[in-house]
């Protein structure tokens, strides 16, 4: 039993691809011709790209790491004064938030858009990306849809809808490719990055700007919640044992002026009970204070310090399709795509013969 009818030499390969080479030089002109309108699309696709601008903002999380030490063993039945550590993904997903986000949005800033006058960032980039006919559907026509007020509380209905929609944009969401925000970090540095990308270079400045600075203030705030809490509990807690004490310091005066020369046993108690308890609160009040101190420290320490590390100055570099680049591209899937058809199309008529 043989194989040798089955196999097929490298003479016959070398036969076969010539043979198709052949064919294909044959139908070179078509295979131009075929191919031309493939590079003319990529050539279009490319001249009518939008140029956009990448705006870059580094930035450097350190998060108070401090305990309340002694006050924590003191205060811990109260559940205060409790630390944390850095959670770079927190942050990451606390910057998409919509909560950040929409403050973004509805931002006011004077732009081009609109010819330097004032409107919310939403407004402008329903302008800049024409979103109200690219939302427009048979269910609902926004052509020339706009946000008439930045209250966000008062939003009902077709105002909901459309920041939900523009919120996709920015952050990302279904059937959007290329989202105006990202935030990542580098976890060998734990460097973060906040990224906008828009067709307007001072935009993209603007909006990477205002998330770190909306990022930093409701960061801060949540993370020394706790520490604060804790801070104004004990002041409070000091300034009553303070104001306890000054009241019965001026009742053992008052006390003393009124009887000078004391010789009854039951007024000598009354004082010596008077004196105990201010001792009592004097006592209470120097470890108020030296709560009152840790609680001060402990605030201090806890908070989180975030600062910028570079941040996105103009100009910007602008992001745009190379032509030639398309063109090239273009040539090679009409040439690809021309060549693979002729050589099936010799296949089936070899096969057939």
């Amino acid at each position: 039993m043989t194989y040798q009818d089955d196999e097929i030499t490298l003479k016959e390969l070398i036969e076969k691809l010539l043979e198709f080479w052949r064919e294909l030089w044959a139908k070179k002109w078509w295979i131009i011709a075929l191919t031309i309108p493939v590079m003319a699309y990529f050539g279009y696709k490319a001249k009518k790209a939008e140029v956009t601008y990448t705006a870059q903002l580094t930035y450097l999380l350190n998060d108070g790491s401090g305990g309340g030490g002694a006050l924590g063993g003191i205060l811990g039945s109260f559940g205060l004064g409790k630390g944390g550590k850095v959670n770079l993904d927190r942050i990451v997903e606390l910057s998409r938030s919509r909560n950040i986000i929409q403050k973004v949005l509805f931002t006011e800033v004077p732009l081009d858009t609109f010819q330097g006058k004032k409107d919310p960032i939403a407004n402008h980039l329903i302008t800049l990306y024409q979103l109200d006919k690219e939302w427009t559907n048979k269910k609902k026509d926004w052509t020339g849809f706009k946000f008439k007020s930045s209250d966000i509380s008062t939003f009902k209905g077709d105002d909901l809808a459309a920041l939900k929609m523009l919120y996709g944009k920015v952050v990302g969401g279904k059937n959007v490719k290329n989202p105006i925000f990202s935030n990542g970090f580098n976890e060998d540095t734990g460097i973060l990055t906040i990224t906008s990308t828009t067709v307007d270079e001072e935009l993209s400045i603007i909006f990477a700007n205002l998330v770190y600075t909306e990022l930093k203030q409701y960061y801060t705030e949540s993370s020394t919640k706790g520490n604060q809490n804790t801070f104004e509990f004990v002041e409070a807690k000091t300034d009553s044992i303070f104001a306890l004490l000054r009241s019965k310091e001026f009742q053992l005066s008052r006390f003393n002026d009124s009887y000078r020369n004391l010789t009854d046993p039951n007024l000598l108690t009354q004082r010596r009970l008077l004196e105990i308890e201010i001792l009592k609160l004097k006592t209470m009040y120097a470890e108020a204070t030296k709560n009152r101190e840790l609680a001060d420290f402990s605030l201090a320490s806890g908070t989180p310090d975030i600062s910028i590390i570079d941040e996105p100055l103009p100009p910007l570099e602008p992001n745009a399709m190379s032509l030639l680049i398309e063109l090239i591209k273009g040539g090679l899937l009409g040439g690809l795509l021309a060549a693979g058809f002729f050589i099936a199309r010799k296949i089936v008529v070899d096969a057939m013969a």
